[in-house]
């Protein structure tokens, strides 16, 4: 049972976004937790440390106070002063409950302890001294309390140090972990599109690999596509297309074979009745009936050409792969195509400058005659007068590189992608005067695929300039 998490495109690209944008939100969410909670602890720690200046500051103030007030009343013995100490007695206490509310190191906790033990003694020897006022007593035996509040402002200041270097540790724990978050899940988010991508692209690519596939006539194989719901419904239309196509390449496969077939007998009759004419069979022929007979002789053989390139076409699309392969030396078969053509060329005044380089190839003796034939044919067909055809034979990239490069108009931009199609002959005007079949081309196509090379048009500033490729071994 197969797993469909998306069952179109839209769904899957929408699913791959959510996966993307899902760590990225987790990052950003975190780092605002991250600084949101730093921001309240150092406010926090701000406002502590300020608390805790403020109250160390106005304890020391009291404490002088206080034993201002004491020496004062020790000398004097007034009832006011013992009250103003006894005011400032509770004040302190109060003070020392609010500075305790503060977070407070153990340095600073004993010393507020001792503080308080200290003034309770002096409170305590205050108000013995108000029972008993003709009492003699020593001042010096007076608790110093100043000396146990003179270093609490540098305890505090320590506190606050060793607070604002947690603060900084703290920090950078806090920095450290988003750098992780962000080296972390950044990278899963490209993974995560970089995987989506390819799964999104991947069937696509598969389509237009179909397409082509279609587009150079071959129909073999059913069309298969893996993917999201929509994607595998448009394969099997393509699936579909396929077929039909198959089908119609077949009925012209067919429609070929049996025109070329019955073109055939009335030709050979009408070969037979223009070769007894001219033998004056049926009497002599006046000059004028000599000139029909002529051209109906000319145009018999341009018929007889046609249909021959016909049934050619015809083995060519029906053969799979290739047959018979032998050992040839390329070049000498380039040679012999050459010398088979020389009436031609000094019909046309055309030169051929020839480079050959020896190679020996497994192919198809006949085939690759055809081909070098048909490239040949049409260079010199397209030549100008006293124009010139350059043929080249070089090993490249242990291949057979051969190149046939006239003087002609050239080809079109536009026909380069058309022109080894069968009976597509260009859209120049120098086409209308030129008379062919269309297939020569087409069928040096097929010959090539059949030994597992390539045929191209290649750009050039002159003529036409054609290049075929073939492996050394078959």
């Amino acid at each position: 049972m197969r797993l469909t998490v998306a069952t179109s495109i839209r769904q899957l690209i929408l699913l791959g976004f959510f996966l993307v944008v899902l760590p990225l939100t987790i990052v950003l969410i975190s780092t605002f937790y991250q600084v949101d909670s730093l921001s309240r602890q150092m406010q926090r720690t701000l406002s502590e440390t300020s608390s805790t200046t403020e109250s160390s500051r106005i304890i020391v103030s009291q404490v002088l106070n206080m034993e201002r007030t004491a020496g004062q009343y020790w000398v004097l013995r007034e009832a006011t002063l013992l009250q103003r100490y006894r005011d400032q007695h509770q004040q302190l206490l109060k003070s020392i409950q609010s500075f305790r509310e503060n977070p407070l190191n153990s340095i600073i906790l004993d010393r507020l302890t001792r503080l308080s033990a200290a003034e309770k003694q002096l409170y305590d020897i205050l108000q013995n001294a108000a029972r008993k006022p003709d009492g003699t007593s020593d001042p010096k035996d007076l608790p110093d309390l100043s000396a146990l509040v003179s270093d609490l402002p540098l305890d505090v200041s320590r506190s606050v140090n060793e607070k604002s270097r947690m603060m900084s540790e703290h920090i950078d724990q806090v920095e450290r972990l988003l750098l992780f978050q962000a080296l972390a899940l950044i990278p899963l988010a490209l993974l995560i599109a970089t995987v989506f991508s390819v799964i999104i692209t991947r069937p696509l690519h598969q389509l237009g690999e179909i397409i082509n596939k279609l587009g150079s006539a071959d129909f073999t194989g059913p069309v298969s596509v893996e993917g999201p719901q929509d994607i595998r419904q448009l394969g099997r239309r393509l699936n579909w297309l396929r077929q039909q196509l198959a089908e119609l390449d077949q009925q012209k496969q067919i429609f070929l074979q049996h025109v070329s077939h019955e073109l055939k007998t009335p030709l050979t009759s009408i070969r037979e009745g223009i070769a007894l004419l001219q033998d004056k069979v049926a009497g002599p022929l006046t000059p004028d009936q000599t000139e029909i007979v002529e051209i109906l002789h000319k145009n018999e053989l341009q018929l007889q050409k046609e249909v021959e390139a016909l049934l050619d076409f015809n083995v060519a699309l029906s053969q799979e792969k290739l047959g018979h392969a032998e050992s040839i030396l390329f070049d000498q078969l380039i040679q012999q195509a050459i010398n088979k053509h020389q009436l031609e060329l000094m019909s046309r005044s055309v030169n051929i400058h020839a480079k050959l380089t020896e190679i020996r190839l497994k192919g198809d003796k006949t085939q690759l005659t055809t081909v070098i034939d048909n490239l040949l044919s049409n260079a010199i067909k397209h030549s100008p007068k006293n124009a010139r055809i350059d043929i080249s034979l070089i090993e490249h990239r242990h291949r057979a590189q051969l190149d046939v490069i006239d003087n002609g108009p050239g080809i079109n931009r536009q026909d380069e992608t058309r022109i080894f199609e069968p009976f597509y002959q260009g859209a120049r005007k120098y086409q209308e005067s030129v008379s062919g079949t269309g297939l020569g081309l087409a069928i040096a196509n097929r010959y090539v695929l059949l030994h597992h090379g390539s045929i191209s048009v290649i750009n050039s500033t002159g003529g036409a300039h054609f290049r075929v490729r073939l492996p050394l071994t078959a």
